[in-house]
Formats: structure tokens, C-alpha cells, sequence
């Protein structure tokens, strides 16, 4: 029995970090989908698989140009001809918290006055990425990450370019959103109950040993 009761605590263990462990909400978060660009190529477009851009300004995606991408080969920039911005809408549970990753880099070259973007929730400013590219060649990466609340509705993410409207903008490569790890980690009274059972069985076993 002792086998058996060793698999179910392990089982009602893992089944918590199991539900962590799940894919992104978001559609086409590193932009790989749906692009036929050539390397070290540009093009602006009114929209990309899952993101909806700006009326009239849109979403300039890049393949290796002014510098690489953070993951794959493609990323996007935000100050197309002017400042512009990004969203994806997505569905939630009321009251889970979800954990929003997200790759930023200024412009190589540029300086920080231009190179700003603003996160929202929902419409609500939830953190401003800036930096400053000049006397670089390349992107300098850095990881972001927010922790957000879901409505039970369809919820609004959205990137905007925030610097001086030149054309000239940061970079967003890599975006995910997952249900938040840490409350994953809380059993559910499943998983509970399967512990409890494996415990029971534990300590029927310890006692026939000491028989």
C-alpha cells in the first residue's frame, strides 16, 4: 500500500503546480504569425493576429531591422509615423489575478525622450518603460512583468507609445499572460481530499509496520 499512497500524496502535490503551468491567454505574443517580411525588413500594418493597432497609424513590425528580435525573429515598434498603440482583448475569471510578462527595449541609437510606452489594463496605467538607446548598435532587452486582476469579462490590454511623436520608438518583443503561479500553488479541496486519503493510507501502512 505504501507505493500506492506515496503516488497519490505526489499527485495531489503536483496537481496545483499542474495548473500553473498553463499556455499564454495571448495570441501571437512574440508576433511570429501571420508575416511573410523579408530579413531586415519593416512594414506597418493595420493590425496583426491577435492585436488590433491604432486607426490610421497601426502597429510597425520588424524582422531583424535596427535591431534583433528578443524571441523568434520578428518584434514591434509603436511610433509608426507617429506615437501609436497596440491592444488584445481576453477573457478572465472574476478575482484571478494573471501575470503579465513582457520584453522591452528602446531604439538603438535613439535617446530616451522618444523611446517611452505606457501599459494599461482595462484603460488603467499599470507601468511606463523607458530607456535610452543612443550610443548603442543593437536592443537591450529587459523583462517586465505586472501582476493583473480579471474582471470575468473580456479584458483590454494595450501598449501605446508615450515619447516624442517622431517615428522613432521602443521596442515590445516576447508578451505573455498567465494565471498568476502563486495562487495556482493553493490546493483545491480536490486536491486536498486526494492528500488526505494518501496521508490515511501513510499512516495505516506505519502501523501494521509496527505490529
Amino acid at each position: 500500500m505504501r507505493p500506492l499512497a506515496l503516488m497519490i500524496l505526489s499527485a495531489a502535490l503536483a496537481a496545483p503546480l499542474a495548473a500553473a503551468a498553463g499556455p499564454s491567454l495571448l495570441t501571437n505574443g512574440s508576433f511570429e504569425d501571420g508575416s511573410t517580411l523579408g530579413n531586415n525588413s519593416w512594414t506597418i500594418v493595420n493590425n496583426l493576429p491577435g492585436w488590433q493597432g491604432a486607426t490610421n497609424r497601426g502597429i510597425e513590425l520588424r524582422r531583424n531591422a535596427v535591431g534583433t528580435a528578443q524571441d523568434g525573429e520578428h518584434f514591434v515598434e509603436l511610433d509608426t509615423t507617429g506615437n501609436s498603440w497596440m491592444t488584445q482583448s481576453v477573457g478572465t475569471e472574476l478575482g484571478v489575478t494573471y501575470t503579465l510578462n513582457w520584453y522591452y527595449s528602446p531604439r538603438a541609437g535613439i535617446g530616451l525622450a522618444s523611446n517611452t510606452i505606457e501599459v494599461y489594463w482595462n484603460g488603467v496605467l499599470v507601468e511606463t518603460n523607458n530607456g535610452n538607446g543612443t550610443g548603442h548598435g543593437n536592443h537591450q532587452w529587459q523583462l517586465f512583468s505586472a501582476d493583473l486582476v480579471g474582471t470575468g469579462g473580456m479584458d483590454t490590454l494595450r501598449f501605446a507609445a508615450a515619447g516624442t511623436s517622431d517615428s522613432y520608438g521602443g521596442s515590445l518583443d516576447n508578451i505573455s499572460l498567465v494565471r498568476a503561479p502563486a495562487q495556482a500553488d493553493v490546493p483545491e479541496p480536490a486536491s486536498l481530499a486526494l492528500a488526505a486519503a494518501a496521508l490515511g493510507l501513510l499512516g495505516a501502512s506505519a502501523r501494521r509496520r509496527r505490529r
